[in-house]
């Protein structure tokens, strides 16, 4: 179970890296499209890792399972909660 930790750490470390290098190397008002596209992808990523240690703590509290089953039911949450994050995205840039 130490694997979705693992996992859900090295998501937030990467989803950062994109959005820095995304912040720090391209220019947005040159090539739009690109600078959206990481952005939106490096917001998937982060916010995927870190809902996931979000619902974790949710579930320990208001839930009495054992911890294999909150750990699964949370990654499976932080997925439905990236894929709502980058639908909000679009929308907005829509």
């Amino acid at each position: 179970m130490h694997l979705y930790y693992i996992a859900s750490l090295i998501k937030i470390i990467l989803g950062a890296g994109v959005l820095l290098l995304t912040y720090t190397s391209i220019n947005v008002y040159e090539d739009p499209l690109v600078g959206i596209a990481l952005i939106m992808v490096g917001l998937f990523i982060v916010s995927r890792g870190a809902s996931f240690y979000l619902f974790l703590a949710i579930q320990k509290r208001f839930r009495n399972l054992s911890p294999d089953r909150l750990v699964k039911d949370s990654y499976k949450l932080s997925l439905l909660f990236g894929i709502f994050v980058i639908i909000n995205a679009l929308l907005l840039f829509l």
